[in-house]
């Protein structure tokens, strides 16, 4: 259940959402203390926004066919994938799911690459892949033109590859994080924005690195 829309998230806020079984709302305006980052991320807190468009994108409208979320895994990351499904559905995201579709044992490369390949096009706004680690996913959608992808282990490195880095696919390992964990982490970065200005430069750079054709 979701409360409405905080203005300031202080610690004292995280732990009265976790007593009553709420999530926290925020919008642009709101403020979240380092030490409420981390005890959310902690106690599994969600801290999402009210309105799930994404920052410094274009937002899904009536009649547009884009998705807003492309998720894949492979077989060590179904699990969590599924769950995480459910989250982001409840939150309002439009999602598309490029599979896999099981337990079954598959190779991470294949659904990596459909998940950086739909945000290369603009078929997504914004990509997860999960694999039971998250590091080796994050290598593939890097091979992909187009694509930034961030492996994350903590709340603090997943916003900070929004904030400086314009990430725009996460990679998520299912062995490391909890549901709950892993739900604040994505839910933060998808409502987290770039702040461009001196780190602007910087991505250009590692955009210039990239001399591949985007995918068709």
């Amino acid at each position: 259940m979701a409360g409405g829309v905080s203005r300031l998230i202080t610690a004292e806020v995280v732990l009265e959402a976790h007593r009553t079984g709420r999530s926290l709302a925020r919008d642009s305006s709101t403020r979240i203390t380092d030490e409420a980052r981390d005890l959310a991320a902690r106690l599994g807190v969600a801290i999402g926004s009210p309105a799930p468009e994404l920052p410094g994108e274009t937002p899904v409208r009536g009649g547009d066919t884009r998705v807003q979320v492309v998720i894949g895994s492979d077989h060590g990351g179904y699990e969590l994938k599924s769950a995480l499904k459910i989250v982001l559905t409840k939150a309002g995201y439009t999602l598309k799911d490029v599979g896999c579709q099981g337990a079954a044992a598959v190779d991470y490369p294949d659904f990596a690459r459909e998940v950086a390949s739909c945000v290369a096009r603009g078929d997504a706004a914004r990509g997860v892949m999960i694999d039971t680690i998250g590091v080796a996913s994050a290598m593939v959608c890097n091979r992909v033109a187009g694509c930034r992808a961030a492996a994350c282990e903590s709340m603090t490195s997943a916003l900070s590859s929004r904030r400086h880095n314009n990430a725009n696919i996460l990679t998520l390992g299912a062995s490391l994080h909890t549901v709950e964990q892993a739900a604040a982490m994505l839910l933060a970065w998808l409502g987290e924005a770039y702040e461009g200005g001196r780190h602007q430069r910087r991505v250009d750079k590692i955009m210039a690195l990239d001399s591949r054709t985007r995918p068709r």
